[in-house]
């Protein structure tokens, strides 16, 4: 570690449906391969997967896996200022469970450069669990790596975790940056 940055604070952020709006674009290939609009509302508290007739379930997974579909997802409005921001003052590492989806490994990496280019790829951590990781701080949307996880979890609100209560919750990346203003 360089000799600067010595003690500071290590924040990784997770990067599908925390930085990246994997979501939006699952709702929108969602209408192009069935003719029917899929709602927020109608996966609010549940997996996508959880919100579609039985028989669809597993194509609606498998566009996860398709080359280049994690290359044009859409950034969470405030994310690249919020980062920005945050990494002049906090070590920043985006971790991503790149192994739940490995062919979307290059196109991951790709959507980092262009959309988070004050960031080294020497930022980027691609795993299969989080438990690995050691930061004081991630912010996720998953309470199970949250849970694994060592430091302190913030839960970042996404459709499928509205009902959990036992992490403290940010609801976007404005109260992100309130919540590590306080601390810096």
């Amino acid at each position: 570690m360089d000799e600067d940055r010595k003690g500071r604070i290590t924040i990784a952020v997770d990067l599908d449906e925390v930085t990246a709006d994997t979501v939006s674009k699952r709702l929108l290939r969602y209408r192009a391969d069935y003719g029917v609009d899929l709602s927020r509302e109608d996966i609010n508290g549940k997996q996508i997967r959880d919100a579609v007739p039985p028989e669809r379930k597993e194509a609606v997974e498998a566009c996860l896996d398709e080359p280049g579909f994690s290359r044009d997802i859409p950034i969470m409005p405030n994310a690249q200022r919020v980062l920005k921001w945050l990494s002049s003052r906090f070590d920043i590492f985006i971790a991503t469970s790149a192994m739940d989806h490995p062919v979307s490994l290059y196109d991951r990496y790709l959507w980092l450069q262009e959309f988070l280019p004050f960031l080294t790829d020497r930022s980027y951590v691609f795993c299969g669990s989080k438990k690995i990781l050691k930061a004081d701080f991630l912010i996720d949307d998953n309470p199970r790596n949250l849970e694994m996880f060592s430091g302190t979890g913030i839960l970042f609100t996404a459709h499928h975790n509205i009902y959990e209560t036992h992490f403290i919750r940010v609801n976007g990346w404005n109260e992100i940056a309130a919540y590590f203003e306080r601390l810096d």
